[in-house]
């Protein structure tokens, strides 16, 4: 798959890091944390779509939750084989489906997780086989919704002694299904917006 003339993907080229990690970023920076990976799938359709996943409310942690596929780092693994391997898992998407055009800066999520997220185009003719033990439902959401700065929905938290400010993306598809896009996974599409539309470059991660 090549889009080296989308005018879509070379903006947002210019905010993602390059795939491979030579400096150590996606290493553990706190006692106790694991090393995990995500994938934020793009497909084209009429336009860019975001696959996003919704995991099923009867899971032990993060019930419900709309998330990129994803999930901790296991022994021997890069956090790029990581991702294409939960993504693999989760949604059937084989490896060479996806293209990973690069990815944004690795960050210590709320849990024990230190998370590199990586942003991968896929074939649109490749087959989606969510697997029912950890997806409930998979969806697609306009790029072009969530990198438009009037769908993030400020909100404030006080965390760790420190007021922080997050963005929620609520949508509402075409079938009127109404979902919260919200937390890491909001966050990561909204950090993606920075450095690709704002130039925004954040030093702490």
């Amino acid at each position: 798959m090549s889009f080296d003339s989308d005018i879509v993907i070379d903006k947002l080229r210019e905010g993602l890091l390059p795939v491979d990690i030579s400096d150590g970023a996606d290493a553990i920076k706190r006692k106790g944390q694991r090393g995990a990976s995500v994938l934020m799938p793009l497909v084209k359709r009429d336009e860019w779509q975001v696959i996003l996943t919704q995991r099923p409310e009867t899971m032990p942690s993060h019930a419900g939750q709309i998330a990129f596929p994803g999930g901790k780092r296991e022994e021997g693994e890069s956090a790029l084989q990581a991702a294409l391997r939960e993504t693999n898992e989760e949604v059937g998407l084989e490896p060479s489906d996806i293209s990973v055009i690069g990815r944004l800066p690795s960050f210590n999520a709320v849990s024990e997780y230190r998370v590199t997220p990586f942003v991968g185009i896929v074939s649109p003719d490749a087959a989606i086989v969510p697997d029912a033990r950890e997806v409930d439902d998979v969806f697609e959401t306009p790029l072009s919704f969530v990198m438009n700065a009037k769908n993030h929905i400020a909100r404030d938290v006080f965390f760790e002694g420190k007021n922080h400010r997050l963005y929620d993306m609520p949508y509402e598809s075409k079938d009127g299904i109404h979902r919260n896009i919200w937390g890491m996974t909001a966050m990561m599409m909204y950090r993606l917006y920075q450095r690709s539309y704002l130039g925004v470059y954040e030093t702490e991660y």
